[in-house]
């Protein structure tokens, strides 16, 4: 595993503005579907994920973006959960992953879990990424073409470039094209928001936990915390565990069970695209979590209307570049390890990244077994 080089720390900048900018919480689609087909509070989900970055920004002092989780929202969106059943989901994935954290469990089932399959998985998430951002960008292939002009033209290094971090002209042009289509419509209320505790039964817990929760800790498994801890240590000298991001998404999720949020994790894709716009330290997710914050308490009806009417297309064209650098770990890989990453990227991306994480393992216990490939004396701890 290669050393990273960015120290972290905190500083404010425009340059940490526009990496925050590249994984904009509030703008995740499930978000907005959370809130438009199961009636959560977007007040609520945005207080919890503007805390969550403000203390994980201000401690690990490096970018760590939080999203919400893909298998278990989908599933609720899809079967139509009431809000009981869904924060009862979050209490219990929060109280497995405070589990496995706090037992130090965790660390040792990922020590040796090899770099091949680890790099699949990545490449699987690459995949995904590219799927939706292409999908997006249909909405709109002006704007798509129009918007990844200007990354280029903000990122790449010519002669005409801008220096100016390309999700600040984006999210400008995106605000200003959802505002303008509320001006002829009644004024939309603005007020205080006064948090409140909810609670749930403990038959929700089980039936949420057996229905989908289980198998969303594969994902998690994969996506959150081995694939975002490759991520990490590959480009910062600060170092974090998997336990480290298995406690964050416990302690998280305990503050979305009691109050009213979407479960959440964190995501190797949410990473890339911070850090591909100029997150480098944990400010970027301080001044994230301080617009969520503001947002939450005084702003939520407003700032919620207006993402809803969002452009995809400008959100489809983020996520393009962002997906080509999350793939770039697995071209590392040479022989047959390269084909048990791209057998474990095809399996996660016809399945689901849990059965190809297993199929992934198999194949390259097979491949040891038959010495097509040399063992790893300490799999994937290298890297962190």
């Amino acid at each position: 595993m290669g050393e990273g080089g960015d120290r972290g720390g905190l500083r404010f900048n425009l340059r940490e503005l526009g990496g925050a900018l590249g994984d904009f919480g509030p703008l995740h689609p499930l978000f907005l579907s959370s809130v438009r087909v199961l009636g959560l509070n977007p007040a609520s989900i945005m207080l919890v994920m503007g805390a969550s970055n403000i203390l994980l920004g201000a401690y690990y002092r490096i970018p760590l973006p939080i999203e919400p989780m893909k298998a278990l929202t989908i599933y609720a969106l899809a079967n139509r959960w009431d809000t009981g059943l869904m924060l009862a989901t979050a209490f219990g994935t929060a109280i497995l992953w405070l589990s496995l954290s706090l037992s130090g469990l965790l660390d040792r089932m990922l020590r040796f879990v090899p770099d091949d399959v680890a790099r699949g998985i990545q490449l699987a998430l690459a995949v995904y990424l590219l799927s939706e951002s292409l999908k997006l960008m249909g909405a709109s292939p002006g704007m798509a073409l129009l918007s990844i002009a200007i990354i280029v033209m903000t990122m790449m290094p010519t002669r005409w470039r801008i220096p100016i971090p390309p999700t600040l002209p984006l999210f400008f042009i995106g605000f200003m094209m959802a505002s303008s289509s509320l001006m002829e419509e009644e004024p939309i209320a603005v007020g205080f928001y006064t948090p409140r505790v909810h609670l749930f039964s403990i038959g929700d817990i089980w039936r949420g936990m057996l229905e989908v929760g289980f198998a969303q800790a594969f994902l998690t498994l994969s996506n959150a915390v081995l694939a975002t801890r490759i991520a990490v240590n590959e480009r910062f000298t600060r170092k974090i565990r998997d336990g480290q991001l298995a406690l964050n998404m416990g302690l998280m999720n305990l503050g979305a069970a009691f109050l009213g949020c979407v479960p959440l994790c964190h995501g190797s894709g949410g990473f890339m695209a911070q850090y591909l716009y100029g997150a480098r330290t944990g400010g970027a997710m301080v001044m994230e979590g301080v617009i969520e914050l503001v947002s939450a308490l005084f702003l939520s009806t407003v700032v919620t209307t207006i993402f809803s009417r969002f452009p995809l297309a400008i959100v489809g064209a983020i996520l393009l570049p962002a997906s080509m650098e999350l793939g770039r770990g697995a071209l590392r890989l040479r022989g047959w390890r390269m084909l048990i990453a791209i057998l474990v990227a095809a399996a996660s991306y016809l399945t689901n990244l849990g059965v190809g994480f297993l199929i992934g393992l198999a194949a390259h216990l097979t491949a040891l077994r038959l010495k097509l490939i040399e063992p790893e004396i300490q799999g994937l701890k290298e890297g962190g």
